[in-house]
C-alpha cells in the first residue's frame, strides 16, 4: 500500500468516530503532513532490537516475531506481557510495514486501553500511537452495532446507561418490598453473568438461589427491556454477535479492515466475547491472545479461561507460546508459588522461574500469628510506621480494609484504596442493630418496636402487634403490655420479660459487648438463620459481624459507635486522590490486586471458610480452582516479602486457610488406597503445630531468659531473614541488621525460646 493510499485510508470516516467517547476507545486520524517513518523498514528484527535498545529473553522475541497465524501467549506473573504486546506492535509496523489501521487491540478493561496506549506513547512517541485502535471489546461491539445501523439504515436498541434503578423498580413491583443495595448489586452481577455465560433458562435455573426468585425477576427485565426497545451494557455483545453472523458481508468487512488482532488480559474474556473474537478471526486470521490461566479469577463475572484451554480445538494451526521468568518476585516467592498453583490441574504445564543471573534467594514467606483481629490490624500500623517500604495489605473482603483505615487516619498515614466498595455501611445489619439500641433508650416508640419485634426471637404475631397499639398507652413500655396481653402463655411470658431486661442492660452497653448482646440475648441470631436459610451469604454476614465488633471495642458507647461508622462511611466515598498524592500503604481484595506489585504484601483475614469458600469435591471442582488462582495471584503480588497473618482464635473454631500451609509447607500428599478407606481427618499440614514466630518487637513477661551473649555486634542467625548483627538491645529488644531484609526490631526471648534465632 502507498503511503498517498495510507493516509486516505485512516482518514475516511467510520464507525469509530460515533464510539470514540464510549468507554476510551482510541482512533484518530493521520491529520498531519509528517513522515513518521512507516516507510522506513527496518531491515531485520536485530536492526529493530539496537535501534530502541529493546532487550529480550528467547521467550520474548519468540512472541513478538510471531505474527502470522494464531498464538496464545502464557504468561507468567511478573513476566512482562505488556512489554511484549508494545514491542510487537512496534515491530509489526517497524519491520513488517503493516499498516497501523489494519491493528486492533482488545483489552479487558478501558484502564487496560488506556495503559497500553500510555506505555507505546512513552516508548514510541504519541503521533504513532494515535494511529492505532486501542479498545475494549465492549466499545467495538458498539462499533460493530452502529456500522449496522448505517449501512442498513436501521435503528438499535437504545443503549441502557444504569441498569439498577430498572431492577431495583422491577424488585418492588414483583416482590413488594424495597431492596437493599447489596442485594441489588448482586442480581446486576448474576445478570452479567448469565449473559456473558450465554446461558439458557434452564441454566439460570441451576444457579445458586438469592433471597428472592431470580428467574423471575431476570425474565421481568428481558420483557422491560425488549418493549422500551433497549439494550444494557452486556446486550451489546449479544447483539453484535448475532449481527456478525447473520450478516457475511458485515463480518468480512471487519475481518478486512482488522487482519491482526490483540487480545490483552485473554483469560478475563467472557463465553459471549471469545465467540466475537472467534468470528473476528475465523479459520485463517491472525490473532495473538496473551493471558494466563492461572490468574482467571472473575468467573462470578463470567470469565471464561475454558476459551485458553481449548485453544488449540479452535485453532489447530495455531501456536501456544510461554513466557515463564518472572522478573518481579524472589527465588523464595516464585519457588513456592509455581509449586502451589500446581493444585490445579486443569492448566498448561509452565515452570515460573527466576532469572537466572538473579543470585539473590529473598526472605522466606512467613506466616505471623496473631492473638486477635485487632491485634493484625496494629501489627501491620507498627509495621507501616517502622518500615519505608512500599506496602500493600490484600484481604479477600472489602469489609477487612474498614477497621485498617480508621487506625490508619488516626495515625495520619496516608492511604490508597483500590476500588473499595462502601456498601457495608448500608447493610442491614447495621440498620437492625442501630434500630435494636434506640429501642433500648425508647422502649414506649411503638414506631420502633414494630420494625424489630419479629427480629428478637420472641413468636409475636401481627395480629399482636395491631392489638398491642390499641393497648398501649403513650410512651408505656412494650414488654409490659405484651406481658399483659400473653395471659397464661408462661413460656412466653419469661421471654417477654428476659427481652426487656435485656433491652434496659443494651441501653447502657459498650458496643462490642452490646453487639453480642443482640444476638444472643435479644435472639437477633436466630433472624440472621433465617436470613441465612433464605439465600444470604454465612460467610459475608459473619465477616461484617466481625467488623462490627472489632470497631465496637475501640469506642465506649453506641453514640460513639454510629458517630465513628458515619466517619467512616465518608472518608471511604472520598475521592482516592485527596487522601495522599504519595501514599505509603495500598490497601486492595484480592481480585482488585492482580495487575499490581508491591515490595512488602500483608495477607490478612485468609481463613478457612473465606478461601477457599467452597470445598474441593467433583461438584465444586470448578470455583475451587478460581480459590487456588485468586490465592496464587495475591502471592504473586510480593517483590520482596509475603507475610500471612493468622488469628489464633480461642472461643471460635477458626482456621488460617489451608491454602496457606500448602503455599508454605508444600502441597498435600495424595492419600494412599488405605487412607482413603479410614475415617476422613483434616489434614493439618504442620499449621497447628508451628510455633510462634513473633519477628517483631513485643512483650514477654517474666522473661528469665539468659541474654548475655547478646550484645552489640554480635552476629546471629535468624530462620527466616538470615545472618545479622545485633545493632542495639534495651532488655529483651533488640533492633539487628540483616543483611537480606535490612533493619528489623525483634523479642530476642520470643525469638529465641521457639528457635527463630540462633
Amino acid at each position: 500500500m502507498s503511503k498517498k493510499q495510507w493516509h486516505h485510508r485512516v482518514e475516511r470516516p467510520d464507525f469509530f468516530s460515533s464510539v470514540g467517547h464510549f468507554d476510551g476507545f482510541i482512533a484518530s486520524g493521520l491529520d498531519k503532513k509528517e513522515d513518521f517513518g512507516y516507510n522506513i523498514a527496518m531491515k531485520n528484527f536485530e536492526t529493530f532490537k539496537q535501534s530502541y535498545q529493546i532487550k529480550l529473553n528467547p521467550q520474548q522475541e519468540e512472541a513478538v516475531a510471531r505474527t502470522k497465524g494464531q498464538s496464545l501467549l502464557l504468561a507468567v506473573p511478573g513476566s512482562g506481557k505488556t512489554t511484549v504486546i508494545i514491542y510487537r506492535i512496534a515491530y509489526m509496523l517497524k519491520v513488517e510495514q503493516i499498516d497501523p489501521g489494519e491493528i486492533l487491540t482488545l483489552t479487558f478493561s478501558r484502564m487496560g486501553a488506556r495503559d497500553l496506549k500510555g506505555r507505546y506513547t512513552k516508548l514510541f512517541g504519541e503521533a504513532q500511537a494515535e494511529t492505532l485502535h486501542f479498545s475494549t471489546i465492549h466499545s467495538f461491539a458498539l462499533g460493530v452495532i452502529r456500522h449496522y445501523e448505517r449501512s442498513y439504515r436501521r435503528r438499535a436498541h437504545t443503549v441502557l446507561g444504569n441498569t439498577t434503578p430498572v431492577i431495583r423498580e422491577l424488585y418492588r413491583q414483583l416482590f413488594q418490598e424495597h431492596p437493599g443495595e447489596i442485594e441489588l448489586s448482586e442480581i446486576c452481577q448474576r445478570i452479567g453473568f448469565c449473559k456473558n455465560m450465554m446461558l439458557t433458562a434452564a441454566e439460570i435455573k441451576l444457579l445458586p438461589t438469592l433471597e428472592v426468585d431470580f428467574l423471575q425477576i431476570y425474565d421481568a427485565y428481558e420483557s422491560h427491556k425488549l418493549k422500551e426497545q433497549l439494550m444494557d451494557f452486556d446486550d451489546i455483545l449479544k447483539y453484535a454477535w448475532g449481527l456478525l453472523k447473520k450478516y457475511p458481508e458485515m463480518l468480512a468487512f471487519f475481518q478486512n479492515k482488522y487482519p491482526y488482532i490483540h487480545l490483552d488480559e485473554a483469560q478475563d474474556t467472557s463465553k459471549i466475547q471469545f465467540k466475537i473474537i472467534e468470528l473476528l478471526t475465523g479459520e485463517t486470521g491472525n490473532l495473538f491472545m496473551v493471558g494466563d490461566e492461572d490468574q482467571s479469577i472473575y468467573g462470578f463475572r463470567g470469565a471464561f479461561p475454558e476459551s485458553l484451554l481449548a485453544f488449540k480445538e479452535t485453532w489447530p494451526q495455531g501456536e501456544v507460546l510461554l513466557m515463564e521468568t518472572n522478573y518481579r518476585s524472589t527465588r523464595q516467592i516464585v519457588d513456592k508459588a509455581n509449586a502451589f498453583i500446581k493444585l490445579n490441574h486443569e492448566r498448561y504445564q509452565k515452570e515460573m522461574a527466576v532469572p537466572n543471573s538473579n543470585e539473590f534467594t529473598g526472605v522466606p514467606i512467613a506466616r505471623e500469628w496473631v492473638k486477635s483481629s485487632e491485634a493484625q490490624y496494629q501489627l501491620i500500623i507498627e509495621a507501616i510506621k517502622r518500615e519505608g517500604k512500599e506496602i500493600a495489605v490484600l484481604y479477600r473482603n472489602n469489609e477487612s480494609a474498614i477497621p485498617l483505615v480508621d487506625l490508619l487516619d488516626e495515625a495520619g498515614i496516608a492511604y490508597h484504596i483500590k476500588e473499595h466498595s462502601p456498601q457495608f455501611f448500608g447493610h442491614f445489619l447495621i440498620k437492625d442493630i442501630r434500630l435494636f439500641y434506640e429501642f433500648a433508650v425508647n422502649p414506649g416508640d411503638m414506631d420502633l418496636f414494630t420494625q424489630v419485634y419479629y427480629k428478637m426471637d420472641a413468636a409475636i404475631s401481627r395480629e399482636t402487634i395491631n392489638q398491642l397499639g390499641q393497648l398501649i398507652k403513650p410512651k408505656a413500655n412494650a414488654f409490659d403490655a405484651l406481658i399483659t396481653i400473653s395471659g397464661e402463655r408462661a413460656w412466653q411470658v419469661k421471654r417477654l420479660k428476659d427481652l426487656k431486661a435485656g433491652f434496659k442492660k443494651l441501653k447502657n452497653a459498650p458496643p462490642q459487648k452490646g453487639i453480642l448482646m443482640i444476638l444472643d440475648d435479644l435472639g437477633y441470631r436466630s433472624y440472621l438463620n433465617f436470613r441465612i436459610s433464605s439465600g444470604q451469604s454465612e460467610e459475608n454476614i459473619e465477616q461484617k459481624l466481625a467488623v462490627l465488633k472489632i470497631l465496637g471495642g475501640r469506642v465506649p458507647n453506641f453514640p460513639e459507635f454510629f458517630d465513628k461508622l458515619e466517619v467512616l462511611a465518608e472518608k471511604l466515598q472520598e475521592p482516592q486522590a485527596r487522601k495522599a498524592k504519595m501514599p505509603r500503604v495500598t490497601l486492595s481484595t484480592l481480585h482488585s490486586s492482580k495487575g499490581l506489585e508491591f515490595e512488602k504484601v500483608f495477607i490478612i483475614d485468609a481463613t478457612e471458610g473465606q478461601i477457599p469458600n467452597v470445598s474441593n469435591t467433583l461438584e465444586d471442582a470448578k470455583a475451587y480452582a478460581e480459590e487456588v488462582r485468586l490465592f496464587y495471584v495475591g502471592a504473586t503480588r510480593a517483590k520482596q516479602e509475603l507475610i500471612f497473618l493468622c488469628v489464633k482464635h480461642r472461643e471460635k473454631d477458626i482456621k488460617p486457610s489451608p491454602f496457606i500451609s500448602y503455599l508454605i509447607d508444600g502441597l498435600p500428599r495424595k492419600k494412599s488406597p488405605a487412607e482413603k478407606m479410614a475415617p476422613r481427618l483434616r489434614e493439618s499440614f504442620g499449621s497447628q503445630h508451628v510455633k510462634w514466630q513473633d519477628y517483631h518487637a513485643g512483650q514477654v513477661g517474666g522473661s528469665t531468659m539468659d541474654l548475655s551473649a547478646y550484645q552489640n555486634g554480635t552476629v546471629i542467625t535468624h530462620q527466616r531473614f538470615g545472618a545479622g548483627t545485633i545493632l542495639t538491645r534495651n532488655g529483651d529488644i533488640a533492633s539487628i541488621h540483616f543483611d537480606a531484609a535490612g533493619e528489623k526490631k525483634m523479642n530476642l526471648a520470643v525469638c529465641l525460646e521457639n528457635g527463630v534465632i540462633k
